[in-house]
């Protein structure tokens, strides 16, 4: 009977492992490990953007509405102004005035044209902060849409093993970034 024969499976195992890692790195499969981290990186990102988008979008239209009452108030103001105004040039037009009456419409016009100036320059600050609202509104929500183009992009190059894709969507990615951080500017 032949004696058994010895094998170093050690060195064997060893040769094995290199092979492998070898193969793995000439099959391209350590590149899609970032594809997934990159991945989960663009949507934690976008996840952030499409909330931060919400809370403007919000706010933004509650400034709108705060513009439009405040507008609403300057009319009223105005109007009062003019009915005073009326009442009082009818005072002035009678022959017999009361002088009495027609200083205090005189007075109430003077308020009234008082409260003009400061409710136009609140309605116009609200209309600004507004309209700056929606606009870094639209910068995150570019930010998510490209976010959620680079994880596609991701997704199909590494289902395709197709390293371009990959990289396009890398692009699409930073890019996306440089519009989340102009929504906050």
């Amino acid at each position: 009977m032949p004696e058994e024969i010895e094998v170093d499976t050690d060195k064997l195992n060893e040769q094995i492992r290199e092979a492998h890692d070898e193969h793995a790195q000439e099959s391209g499969a350590v590149w899609l490990r970032y594809v997934g981290l990159g991945a989960a990186i663009f949507a934690v990102v976008a996840a952030v953007a499409a909330l931060r988008a919400g809370d403007l979008i919000n706010e933004a239209t509650i400034a709108q509405l705060k513009a439009s009452d405040t507008w609403a108030e300057y009319q009223a103001v105005r109007q009062k102004e003019h009915i005073y105004t009326v009442a009082a040039d009818d005072l002035a037009d009678r022959p017999t005035k009361n002088l009495a009456r027609l200083h205090a419409y005189r007075s109430e016009i003077a308020k009234e044209a008082a409260k003009e100036k400061p409710l136009e320059t609140t309605a116009r600050k609200l209309e600004a902060d507004s309209a700056e609202g929606v606009n870094r509104h639209r910068f995150f929500g570019a930010a998510v849409a490209l976010f959620q183009v680079a994880i596609a992009l991701g997704a199909v190059g590494a289902l395709a093993r197709y390293r371009p894709a990959w990289y396009v969507s890398l692009v699409a990615g930073i890019v996306g970034f440089g519009f989340f951080l102009k929504g906050f500017m």
